[in-house]
């Protein structure tokens, strides 16, 4: 008689039990990081336009400009890691078996992330950038009241505090995972919540700057 046959087991199939915990764990580790990047990145910029908009010289200005453009690029970076760590986990990890996608925090996550994230870039960044450009310009003079309107303007802080909203929102959405119509709604509420919050607090500091 020969010997019994011995038992086969895929070396592919052990391999992956091994490692799938490793590389989901470890994206599931930097999708929350990203999460803490895109609050945090937007929670800076916020911080650093209350110094900004009461700057007095040129080289002032300039500096707060620079800090708070540096800051949204933790957003972007952010932004792009949790999309690339979010797209692995919603098909390894939440997908279950009518895919990842049919989850709506995910889909609502991402729809927020490529729609909504952008916008206050798109929209400051041109702002920022003059007023670093005129500021640069200045030196150590004294900023005039033209400059110091545009640092004040509830046009260029809209859209940043929008960004502290928008990472509020994918927060909720991981945490509470709500339906269709709650996660959209918890989307466009925060992000509009923190654009009239930056545009408040901007009109705000007008007469307390250079009343």
């Amino acid at each position: 008689m020969g010997k019994p046959a011995r038992p086969s087991f895929p070396v592919r199939s052990v391999s992956r039990r091994l490692e799938d915990p490793v590389i989901d764990l470890t994206s599931l580790f930097l999708h929350v990081l990203a999460a803490i990047g895109l609050v945090a990145g937007g929670l800076a910029q916020v911080m650093a336009g209350s110094r900004l908009r009461t700057a007095e010289s040129g080289s002032e200005l300039l500096a707060w400009t620079r800090f708070t453009r540096t800051a949204g690029w933790l957003v972007a970076a952010s932004a792009a890691l949790s999309l690339l760590t979010g797209g692995h986990l919603a098909g390894a990890v939440w997908g279950g078996e009518a895919g990842g996608f049919a989850n709506p925090f995910i889909t609502l996550g991402l729809v927020g992330l490529i729609v909504l994230v952008p916008i206050g870039p798109a929209v400051g960044e041109r702002r920022f950038r003059r007023l670093a450009e005129a500021a640069a310009e200045l030196g150590e003079s004294t900023a005039s009241e033209r400059l110091h309107r545009a640092a004040r303007s509830p046009a260029l802080w809209g859209p940043v505090h929008s960004l502290v909203g928008v990472g509020v929102g994918q927060v909720a959405l991981m945490v509470y995972k709500p339906g269709w119509l709650v996660g959209a709604l918890v989307l466009v509420l925060t992000f509009a919540a923190g654009w009239v919050a930056g545009s408040a607090v901007a009109a705000r500091s007008a007469p307390a700057a250079h009343g």
